[in-house]
């Protein structure tokens, strides 16, 4: 378990209803064998009025993207990318990209009951989204799609 430690920030995956393919910021708290201890970044609890503090699953963990990482790239339809808002980065996919400063994004977990969710993001609340994998005692991060050069 030497890859989590207290004080690391890490993204808790969204595992519940209504929370699919959404990353939320926290800090761990408490490491033990299968699971976190986490306090949230952005999630406050409505009771108490301080952020959430929750026990997680490994599964549900991936470590934060590095504040460093960048990728010198134009995000373009196609794409797969995370969306920041309602407090977390929500994954979904650029449909269009000829708007001012903005991206249109088509989140397809969303879609039921013939409903389809969509929305339009400024480019600096967009991210291209990540897969990351443990590679001996640390992790690697890789973009899914990638359109060209900015």
């Amino acid at each position: 378990m030497d890859l989590y430690k207290v004080g690391m920030r890490v993204e808790v995956v969204g595992h519940l209803d209504g929370f699919w393919n959404s990353y939320y910021g926290a800090k761990v708290l408490r490491v033990d064998r299968t699971k976190l201890r986490v306090r949230y970044d952005q999630i406050v609890d409505e009771d108490y009025g301080e952020y959430t503090v929750e026990d997680v699953d490994l599964k549900h963990i991936r470590p934060y993207l590095p504040e460093s990482f960048d990728i010198n790239y134009r995000l373009t339809v196609g794409d797969d990318v995370e969306v920041y808002d309602r407090d977390g980065w929500w994954r979904g996919e650029v449909v269009f990209d000829e708007l001012d400063d903005e991206l249109m994004v088509y989140f397809s977990y969303m879609v039921g009951d013939d409903e389809e969710e969509f929305g339009t993001f400024p480019y600096d609340d967009v991210r291209i989204h990540q897969e990351v994998k443990q590679v001996g005692k640390g992790f690697e991060w890789s973009h899914v799609k990638v359109a060209g050069p900015k």
